[in-house]
C-alpha cells in the first residue's frame, strides 16, 4: 500500500541537538533511588508492640508508573511508594489499565505482576499470559492465545480467571500459509493483530495488520511497508487511532525509519526520516500516546558501519508533519506529570542503544534520580 509521506529532519540537526543536550541529574533520596517497596508509617498499640503498616499512595495527585528490570512501581513526587517485584524485559506492552486503577507487566516467565493503585498492594497473578499484554477496557488486560483467541482477565476481581474475550478469525490467504497471528497492541477497546501473509523477507516481515474492535470481523489495515516486523506501536487512549513505527533494514547493521498514523476511517499517512548522509541509520526505539495530545516517539541515530550511536531524541506528530518536542529533549521516553514537571527515562551515556535507562523527575532545571533500569513509564491522573 503506497501512502503519502512526510520527511523529518536531516542527520546533522539531530546530532546538533544531542550534543547540546544537558542532563544535570541529581541523586534522589536513599529510598527512591533504590526503589523501596513501599512508603510506611509506624504506629504503636503500646510502647512494647510497635507495628508497621503500608501507607497507600496519595491518589489526589498524579502518580508515575514504571517498569524496570526487577520490579514495577509507583512514584509519588520523587519517592517510590509501591512495587511488585519480578523479572521483566523491555517490551512494547502498556503498563497501566485503561481506568488507571492498576499497574501491570508480564514477567519473563509469562506471569502477570500487578499493583493496585488505590492501596499500593503488589502481587503476581498465578496465570499464564501471552507474549504481549494490552489493556482491555476498565481494569481488564488482554492477550492473544493461538490460534484465534483473544483472552481477558479483570484485575479488579482478585478471584478472576482468564476468560475468552472473543474469537478472532482472520481471513484466509490464497497461495501461502500465513504466519501465526500475534497481538501487537491493545487499548481503549481495540486490539491490533499482526500476521505475515507473504513469503517472509530475511528480516522477518512484512506484517499485515488487523484492527479488532467489538464483536464484528477484524478490519484490515493493510500491509506494512517494511521488510522487518512491526514491533513498536501505540493506540490512542480511546482506541480509535493507531500509530506504529517501520524499520526498513538495508542490511544487518543499517536501515531507515518511518512512522505511520492510521485513523478510524482508514486514512493513513507515512512520515519518512530523511537524512543528508546516505550512511545514516535511524530507528524508532519507543512510541507512547499520552492521555491528551499527539503520539510521541524517541528516534535513535547512528552512522552505518561505525560503532558510534547517538542518544535518542524525542519527536511528536504535529499536524501533517513530525517535529522535535519543545523543549528539545534527548530521552528514551518522557511524560508530563504536572505543569512544569515531567518524568524522563534518560539513556546511559556509554550505552545509548540500551532500551532501558534511568528514571528521573524534572522540575525546572532540576533532575532527580528515581530508579535505574527502567524501560517504560506512564502518568496516572488524580482520582476524580
Amino acid at each position: 500500500m503506497k501512502m503519502p509521506s512526510k520527511a523529518l529532519a536531516p542527520l546533522a540537526l539531530i546530532i546538533c541537538l544531542v550534543t547540546s543536550a544537558c542532563s544535570g541529574v541529581e541523586p534522589g533520596s536513599q529510598g527512591s533511588a533504590t526503589g523501596a517497596s513501599s512508603a510506611t508509617t509506624s504506629t504503636s498499640r503500646s510502647p512494647f508492640e510497635p507495628t508497621t503498616t503500608q501507607k497507600p499512595p496519595d491518589t489526589t495527585g498524579p502518580l508515575i508508573a514504571y517498569r524496570a528490570a526487577d520490579e514495577i512501581g509507583l512514584v509519588e513526587g520523587t519517592s517510590v511508594v509501591a512495587t511488585a517485584k519480578g523479572s521483566f524485559t523491555p517490551s512494547n506492552d502498556l503498563i497501566t489499565t485503561d481506568d488507571g486503577k492498576f499497574v501491570f507487566a508480564r514477567t519473563t516467565d509469562n506471569q502477570l505482576a500487578t499493583i493496585e493503585v488505590a492501596t499500593g498492594q503488589g502481587s503476581t497473578r498465578p496465570v499464564t499470559v501471552g507474549p504481549a499484554v494490552g489493556s482491555g477496557g476498565g481494569s481488564a488486560v488482554v492477550w492473544w492465545e493461538q490460534p484465534n483467541r483473544l483472552m481477558r482477565l479483570d484485575l479488579a476481581d482478585p478471584q478472576a480467571q482468564p476468560e475468552l474475550a472473543q474469537t478472532v478469525d482472520l481471513p484466509p490467504v490464497a497461495g501461502v500459509r500465513p504466519g501465526d497471528p500475534r497481538l501487537l497492541i491493545a487499548r481503549g477497546g481495540t486490539a491490533v493483530i499482526a500476521r505475515v501473509e507473504a513469503p517472509p523477507s530475511p528480516f522477518g516481515g512484512p506484517d499485515t495488520l488487523y484492527a479488532v474492535r467489538g464483536p464484528g470481523p477484524p478490519t484490515s489495515l493493510g500491509q506494512a511497508d517494511a521488510d522487518s516486523p512491526v514491533s513498536v506501536a501505540r493506540l490512542s487512549p480511546d482506541g480509535a487511532s493507531l500509530s506504529y513505527a517501520l524499520y526498513r533494514a538495508s542490511d544487518n547493521a543499517c536501515g531507515t525509519a518511518a512512522l505511520v498514523t492510521s485513523d478510524a476511517n482508514g486514512t493513513q499517512q507515512t512520515f519518512d526520516v530523511a537524512a543528508a548522509d546516505v550512511n545514516a541509520g535511524f530507528r524508532v526505539t519507543k512510541l507512547w500516546w499520552p492521555m491528551t495530545g499527539p503520539p510521541k516517539l524517541s528516534l535513535m541515530t547512528w552512522v552505518c558501519g561505525q560503532p558510534q550511536t547517538y542518544p535518542p531524541v524525542v519527536w511528536e506528530v504535529s499536524g501533517d508533519h513530525i517535529a522535535q518536542t519543545t523543549p528539545p529533549t534527548s530521552a528514551l521516553q518522557t511524560a508530563d506529570v504536572a505543569p512544569g514537571q515531567r518524568a524522563l527515562i534518560l539513556p546511559g551515556s556509554d550505552t545509548p542503544t540500551d532500551p532501558a535507562g534511568t528514571l528521573v523527575f524534572e522540575e525546572s532545571s532540576r533532575r532527580i534520580t528515581i530508579k535505574g533500569g527502567v524501560d517504560a513509564i506512564a502518568v496516572i491522573s488524580p482520582s476524580p
